[in-house]
């Protein structure tokens, strides 16, 4: 409820009109029982047509003006949320953009998931529906109110059956919440399964994992099928708990209105229609019990959010330099992953000049892709500063930063989205002549025209699952292309052979050239020796717990090729 007044106190002009709009909607709807209370009373007791006439037309009048009440109220309540539901989407859209790499790889396995469907509990718990029913609550005694008018004893019946709804509804609620929370769980963990086993589909079948999958699938389902039934057993009480109370509250109106309607204290008319009002009245508290506890979840999802949006975030601002040179210098450099014994690599410390080219060696595992990460800001060190041209990488604009670097990694991803549109990524105009033209030269340089030649879409062809259904080689070579697309003058290029085919390892060596040739630092993660061989000086990642950068043998850029 205190988002839900939150949302209201951003708009109070709205939220009155709301409420106005509710007064008018359920006073309309009163009228409906007035008219057959009027009915059995004057009409059947009278035979007058004339008043059937116009208590019929009266009645029909309301009616009207009652769903035209509604539907505006309805119009007005879905305006409370669309600025707290867009700043909600937007802090979850700028977590899953801009969040630091190593507080979101911290996060549990398919909580990222769970967030998306935190959303759609927020925004379902404070659509006009559920708004309309928590504020048409008040209104409730507009009812009681009228069937007080008819007799107080039936009121005081009404009030006691919606009070023993609500507290019928809280008490399963409590009761339920530790299995809301092992379901939630079970539900999570079988996502995994399943999405592990749509990712890892080859590994299933080339490895006989099926018995495997089999044996976990069949265990979760029991799972989840015995929870479920405990669950469901839960949920048919509180239904039959629920009728109950209704079917008593309605045989106790009938029961105790029948003696008051024989002893002369209340018409045949007034008990008919005060069974009415009591219907509507319980009709109104059950719609508001239910919008409560959607917002009671609501809640609990907002402070899932609120956890998920305290990730720390990249800055959308920062420093720049005119022209960076290409320089970069590494003091006291350490990184330790979270949950591990100790450093990855610690006290690395060195200078690389502009125009300069290092490869970083070692074997799997030694820290080559942590240290190219490092480079391109998508992590921090542990300790230590990484400065290009004397200023520190924590204080660049990230976005400018990345613009000044020709970034390959070792394991590329994709969007699904068309290859042109994965390529072009970064450009700002992308259907520009400038922008096309790049394209087509990073297309050639980095060999994938024969592809996309046999292609039947060519370069708007889609990739699905993050380009997991491609090729290896396809996929480092469109990640070749996009890398390309940068004009920087730093090349982060991480084990850029790996998985290539002769061609796609001779554009490789063609694209180190030129661009060593145009005087770019380059950094390139590999264990290939013709790159090696070509590079003025190695950090090899082996040396532990301090690695250092050695001059490697002078080599031309033709000879690493």
């Amino acid at each position: 409820m205190k988002e839900l007044f939150r949302r209201l106190s951003l708009r109070p002009k709205l939220a009155w009109e709301i409420l106005f709009a509710s007064f008018l909607a359920n006073l309309m709807s009163v009228a409906s029982s007035i008219y057959v209370i009027l009915v059995l009373n004057r009409y059947v007791g009278y035979g007058s047509d004339g008043t059937l006439y116009t208590l019929t037309s009266g009645v029909l009048i309301a009616t009207f003006l009652g769903m035209g009440f509604t539907s505006v109220r309805g119009k007005l309540a879905a305006a409370v949320s669309v600025l707290p539901d867009h700043e909600l989407n937007e802090k979850t859209l700028a977590v899953f953009t801009r969040a630091r790499l190593t507080a979101l790889y911290r996060m549990p396995a398919g909580r990222h998931q769970e967030m998306l469907g935190a959303l759609k509990t927020v925004e379902y718990a404070f659509d006009s529906n559920n708004i309309s029913a928590i504020l048409d609550a008040p209104f409730l005694l507009l009812f009681v109110l009228a069937i007080a008018l008819i007799h107080p004893l039936l009121a005081v019946l009404t009030l006691v059956g919606i009070a023993c709804t609500i507290v019928f509804t809280l008490t399963s609620m409590r009761r339920n919440a530790p299995l809301d929370e092992r379901m939630r769980d079970q539900v999570m963990a079988h996502r995994n399964l399943t999405l592990s086993a749509m990712s890892g589909a080859e590994t299933v079948r080339a490895f006989l994992g099926a018995e495997f999958l089999r044996r976990s699938w069949r265990k979760q389902m029991q799972g989840l099928r015995d929870l479920g039934e405990v669950m469901g057993a839960a949920r048919d009480r509180g239904r039959i708990r629920s009728e109950s109370v209704g079917s008593l509250l309605r045989v106790s109106i009938y029961f105790f209105g029948a003696m008051l309607a024989v002893s002369g204290d209340m018409s045949v008319g007034g008990l008919i229609g005060a069974s009415i009002l009591s219907a509507k009245a319980m009709q109104m508290g059950s719609s508001f019990l239910a919008s409560f506890l959607a917002g009671r979840k609501a809640e609990a999802a907002l402070i899932q959010l609120g956890e998920f949006h305290a990730l720390p975030l990249e800055p959308l601002s920062g420093s720049a330099v005119r022209e960076f040179s290409g320089r970069l210098e590494f003091r006291d450099v350490g990184f330790a992953y979270s949950g591990t014994t100790g450093p990855l690599f610690e006290s690395v410390s060195f200078t690389l000049a502009p125009g300069s080219i290092l490869a970083v060696t070692g074997f799997n595992g030694s820290g080559k892709t942590t240290f190219c990460k490092l480079v391109t800001g998508l992590l921090d060190p542990g300790r230590g500063q990484i400065l290009a041209d004397g200023i520190e990488l924590r204080q660049f604009a990230p976005d400018w930063w990345r613009r000044q670097i020709l970034y390959l990694p070792q394991e590329p991803s994709f969007l699904n989205a068309t290859i042109r549109e994965n390529i072009t990524l970064s450009e700002l105009e992308p259907e520009s002549p400038a922008s096309q033209e790049r394209l087509n030269q990073a297309v050639r340089a980095a060999a994938l025209r024969r592809f996309l030649d046999v292609s039947r879409q060519g370069l708007d062809q889609e990739i699905a699952e993050g380009g997991r259904t491609l090729p290896v080689g396809i996929r480092r070579r469109i990640a070749l292309a996009r890398a390309l697309m940068n004009q920087g003058r730093l090349v982060v290029f991480d084990d850029p052979t790996e998985g290539l085919d002769a061609e796609g390892c001779l554009a490789v060596y063609n694209v180190l050239n030129i661009l060593a040739k145009t005087g770019a630092s380059i950094i390139v993660a590999t264990v290939d020796p013709n790159i090696t061989k070509g590079a003025g000086f190695v950090l090899d990642m082996n040396e532990k717990p301090s690695p250092t950068v050695v001059a490697a043998k002078a080599a031309t850029p033709e000879e690493a090729a």
